[in-house]
């Protein structure tokens, strides 16, 4: 894995998760099927907007006809459908941002894709955007199904234990495989009496997570404050 890639293991701006079930159990970290109704109460799940978000990066050219290799921030099964769906990005490089439009975008091998840009036509245009970072209007995600959340609108929600203590904010999820988890952020008082950064890891699965507020912008979490 080169320098480029391996920077950018932790993005998750691009990618989803599902809906926690409540037939799920503190045992039963698995991810949830699509199929599965049984889902927590849901507030007004944001509308698309035209907010633009890193997806992935340009790797280099790919053939010689102008075509890139690009490495999704989020496999396509996770989010990476958005490079493949929206016709229009923003790259940015060295400060500069530029849009384009994408004339062609597939899958190509188990993580990356290839694309071609519309007046990018040779191998030497399309090596000059390595390194290019590549946005997508939120409004240009692809649908998720019901039970289903882009990680971009978990991030910057409150949370909240079902008795009202504020436990802080989302900053970004991980994902161990199994299930998505939480990182949150909150100050709290150090040894000497001074406020400080710290962070709580919260597993987004139904044992944890009961309700999604977007009205409110919250997560209501089982959760104790002091874990």
């Amino acid at each position: 894995m080169d320098k480029l890639k391996a920077s950018l293991m932790d993005a998750s701006f691009g990618t989803f998760v599902r809906k926690p079930s409540k037939r799920a159990t503190a045992d039963s970290v698995r991810s949830i099927s699509v199929s599965d109704q049984s889902s927590l109460p849901v507030t007004a799940a944001p509308n698309a907007t035209d907010e633009w978000v890193e997806v992935g990066v340009v790797g280099g050219a790919y053939g010689v006809r102008g075509w890139l290799k690009i490495y999704p921030h989020a496999q396509a099964s996770k989010g990476g459908g958005a490079l493949l769906h929206a016709k229009r990005w923003q790259l940015t490089k060295n400060g500069q941002t530029q849009n384009v439009t994408v004339s062609h975008a597939k899958l190509h091998g188990g993580n990356h894709l290839v694309a071609q840009l519309i007046g990018c036509t040779n191998r030497d245009e399309a090596e000059a955007l390595k390194g290019s970072h590549i946005s997508v209007s939120r409004a240009d995600f692809p649908s998720l199904a019901a039970d289903e959340y882009y990680w971009v609108d978990l991030i910057g929600l409150d949370v909240v234990t079902e008795t009202g203590i504020a436990l802080g904010r989302v900053t970004g999820l991980l994902d161990n495989s199994a299930h998505a988890i939480l990182r949150i952020a909150y100050s709290k008082l150090d040894k000497k009496g001074a406020q400080s950064e710290a962070e709580r890891l919260i597993p987004f699965v139904a044992a944890h997570v009961t309700d999604i507020d977007f009205i409110k912008r919250q997560i209501v979490v089982n959760w104790e404050e002091a874990i």
